[in-house]
């Protein structure tokens, strides 16, 4: 079974999605980011103030490559986690990438009704249009592309993965 790697901005669904994917396929499921946290005893936004960001993305690319140990796993991946050349070669090589994309202004809408401090690269609307208009050519290089409305519930855009993935007919 094919690992299914979901890619996307911060906001755009992956960890409630991915959940939904996972239990709808029967699959385990992986938060990478939730992976890093537990594994270093630190949040991300920890990481980034006493670290830095480039020690973060040396640990999320190290994670990234031992997903290859869950077979047929749905991984939810960081907002940057497909900005990097080496990361997408990992992805590529042991799975299928899938771009939530559900559209810059609903993404906005959700940082403004959650907890944007765990964020760290929320920096107000202006420089999170500007961060997402410098990722979006990483993020086009995924396998599939899943847009959806606003109204979109993770069970519903995951439903929609299911059935895009059947009418691939790429070994789920």
């Amino acid at each position: 079974m094919v690992r299914l790697y979901l890619v996307g901005f911060m906001a755009s669904g992956k960890t409630a999605v991915g959940a939904e994917l996972a239990r709808l396929l029967e699959r385990p499921f992986v938060d990478l980011d939730a992976v890093i946290e537990e594994q270093v005893g630190a949040s991300i936004q920890d990481i980034f103030e006493r670290r830095g960001e480039s020690a973060f993305r040396d640990l999320e690319h190290q994670y990234l490559c031992q997903t290859e140990a869950i077979e047929g796993g749905v991984i939810a991946t960081g907002g940057g986690t497909m900005v990097f050349e080496r990361n997408r070669e990992v992805i590529r090589r042991q799975g299928l990438s899938i771009w939530l994309d559900p559209g810059l202004e609903t993404i906005l809408a959700r940082l403004a009704r959650s907890w944007k401090s765990d964020r760290p690269l929320y920096l107000g609307d202006e420089q999170t249009r500007n961060l997402y208009n410098r990722r979006l050519d990483a993020y086009r290089m995924a396998d599939l592309r899943v847009t959806s409305p606003p109204e979109a519930t993770a069970r519903s855009v995951a439903a929609r993965i299911e059935l895009l993935l059947r009418e691939r007919s790429c070994g789920i």
